[in-house]
C-alpha cells in the first residue's frame, strides 16, 4: 500500500457516482497512516482520497460514525463521502471524503495570534459538548460499542482497567497504590456530577485542529481532524483530556482554551479538572509504554514527575 498510485482515470467513475467534477490533479498527502491523496476537481473543489486496510477499515468506519454526529454543527470536520470495502468498485477498500485547508496549531506556534486560536479551541470544544449521546461509551463504526448509562459506571471501569495496566506496564507499585486510593477516595464527589455523556473528541490538542491565516494575520479555525478517540463521555472528563494535552504540546495555552470554553458544569470545576487530568496521566504513560514510546519504565518523561506531584499534593 505505501507505495500505491492513484490515477484521475480510476477515479473518474468514483466521482461521476458522487456526482462531483472530475479530478485535473491527484497530488499525494504526507502525515497520515494510510495512502492519501488530495483531489483537485475541474470546478475549483477539493477531495481526499484515502486507501487502507486491515484495522483501519474500523477505524475509519468509527471516524465516519463519529463525524456524522456533528452534521448539524457550523464546525469544519471530516465529512465523508463514500466508504467502501467491498472490492465492487476498486480492488481495495477506500474513502473519500471532504478536503480541510490549513495548517496544524502546533505548526503555528509562535504566531502572534495563537492566543485567539486557542479560545476558538476552546469554543470548539464547547459545541461538541453541546452534541448529547444517549450512553457513555467508545464509538464504533455503527454506533456506541458497550454503551454504560451512567458516568459512575463508565469510570468506574476505566479506573478497574487503567490501574492494572500501569503497573503491568512497570510503574512502581507503591505511586500506584497511592494514586488509586486518591481516586478512590475523591470519585463519590466527582465522578456522579455528569449531566450526561456528550460528543467527546478525547484527543483535541494542537495537533488536530487546523488554523488559516487570513489577510489581517488574524488566524481562522479551518478544520477539526482525527476521531480515531472519540467517544461519548462526560464533558469535564473531555475538557480535562484537551487542557492536559495540549499544555503538553504548547505549554501556557491553559487560561485561552479555559476562556473560550466558558463555565464548566460541575459544583467543583477544579476538583473535577485535576481527578481526571490524573486518569489521563496514568492511561497516557500506560500507552506509551505499551507503544514502546517509553523503552523501560524508568525512561525520564514528566508524566510520571506530574503524577509524583498530584501524588504529594493529594
Amino acid at each position: 500500500m505505501a507505495a500505491m498510485e492513484i490515477t484521475a482515470a480510476e477515479l473518474k467513475p468514483l466521482l461521476r457516482e458522487l456526482n462531483q467534477a472530475e479530478a485535473v490533479a491527484v497530488v499525494p498527502m504526507t502525515g497520515g497512516t494510510s495512502p492519501t491523496w488530495r483531489l483537485d476537481l475541474a470546478d475549483g473543489e477539493q477531495l481526499v482520497f484515502k486507501a487502507y486496510a486491515g484495522a483501519a477499515r474500523w477505524r475509519d468506519g468509527k471516524e465516519a460514525f463519529a463525524a456524522a454526529q456533528l452534521e448539524a454543527l457550523p464546525i469544519p470536520v471530516t465529512r465523508y463521502l463514500l466508504i467502501d470495502d467491498s472490492g465492487a468498485r476498486l480492488p481495495y477498500a477506500f474513502a473519500i471524503a471532504n478536503y480541510l485547508p490549513g495548517a496544524t496549531l502546533k505548526s503555528l506556534a509562535g504566531h502572534p495570534d495563537t492566543a485567539s486560536a486557542f479560545r476558538q479551541v476552546g469554543a470548539l470544544l464547547r459545541q461538541l459538548h453541546g452534541v448529547r449521546m444517549p450512553a457513555y461509551g467508545a464509538f464504533g463504526a455503527n454506533g456506541i460499542v458497550e454503551p454504560l448509562a451512567t458516568n459512575v459506571a463508565s469510570v468506574r471501569q476505566r479506573i478497574e482497567s487503567a490501574f492494572p495496566q500501569f503497573e503491568r506496564q512497570g510503574a512502581d507499585p507503591a505511586l500506584a497504590s497511592r494514586l488509586r486510593r486518591i481516586v478512590d477516595a475523591r470519585f463519590d464527589s466527582i465522578v456522579p456530577h455528569s449531566p450526561g455523556a456528550v460528543f467527546a473528541h478525547d484527543d483535541l490538542h494542537p495537533n488536530n485542529v487546523l488554523f488559516v491565516e487570513r489577510a489581517d494575520r488574524r488566524l481562522e479555525l479551518s478544520g477539526l481532524i482525527d476521531f480515531g478517540n472519540a467517544r461519548a463521555a462526560d464533558a469535564v472528563s473531555d475538557l480535562a483530556k484537551c487542557l492536559f494535552c495540549s499544555a503538553h504540546d504548547m505549554p501556557g495555552c491553559m487560561p485561552a482554551i479555559l476562556s473560550g470554553y466558558g463555565p464548566i458544569e460541575h459544583p467543583d470545576p477544579e476538583g473535577a479538572l485535576w481527578f481526571y487530568t490524573l486518569l489521563h496521566r496514568v492511561t497516557m504513560w500506560s500507552w506509551l509504554r505499551h507503544v514502546g514510546i517509553l523503552a523501560s519504565p524508568d525512561a525520564p518523561i514528566d508524566l510520571i514527575d506530574d503524577l509524583r506531584e498530584m501524588a504529594e499534593a493529594a
